[in-house]
């Protein structure tokens, strides 16, 4: 993710409640992160997937 992609989505997530005053604790990941992890698996499984579709294709 680059960092103009993380300026866009780090406004549109919720402020954690510990840096709010509002008790919790700190994440154990960085959001960031954990983002760009799921976005990747995402495409990691339409490749896949995509990849399926033409073997069977055959």
């Amino acid at each position: 993710m680059t960092d103009a992609e993380w300026a866009v989505v780090r406004d549109a997530m919720p402020v954690p409640a510990w840096l709010e005053g509002r008790g919790g604790q700190p994440e154990g990941y960085c959001r960031r992160v954990m983002l760009d992890a799921t976005c990747r698996r995402r495409e990691a499984g339409r490749a896949r997937r995509r990849l399926m579709s033409m073997a069977c294709e055959k």
